[in-house]
This record gives structure tokens, C-alpha cells and sequence, in this order.
């Protein structure tokens, strides 16, 4: 065991190569830009027509004007 740790030298231990180490570091910039924007999207409060419209069926946004005229004038 003491002889391996003697016999190694500098030059054995393998150097990660500069493109490898720019595109980890570009990996990790966009993961954290991902994990960022979810945050963000997540806190966020949705503005009150998109949650309006979230909260309306289809089929009753589907509904003709002169349908819908005649729901808001009944209202």
C-alpha cells in the first residue's frame, strides 16, 4: 500500500479538459434557470381574467354570442 502512494506522481492524475468543464458549468446555469422559472411561475399570482377563464367551463366559452348577450343581460 505505501509502495502505490509513493509510486504515483503528478502527472498520473487526469485532467478534466476546459471544454468539459465550460459545458458542466453551462449545464448547471440552465438547470438553475429551470429550477428559477418554475419557482417563479409557481409564486406567482395568475391574473384574475386567466383565472376567470381556468374557472368557466369549455363548452360554456363555446356558447354563441347572442347566447352569452342573453346570460348577461338575465344577470
Amino acid at each position: 500500500m505505501d509502495d502505490s502512494i509513493e509510486n504515483l506522481n503528478d502527472n498520473e492524475i487526469p485532467e478534466v479538459p476546459p471544454a468539459v468543464v465550460a459545458a458542466g458549468i453551462v449545464a448547471a446555469a440552465v438547470a438553475l434557470g429551470v429550477i428559477g422559472w418554475m419557482l417563479f411561475r409557481s409564486r406567482r399570482p395568475r391574473p384574475l381574467m386567466e383565472r376567470l377563464q381556468g374557472a368557466i367551463p369549455g363548452r360554456v366559452r363555446e356558447l354563441p354570442t347572442e347566447l352569452q348577450a342573453r346570460i348577461r343581460r338575465a344577470k
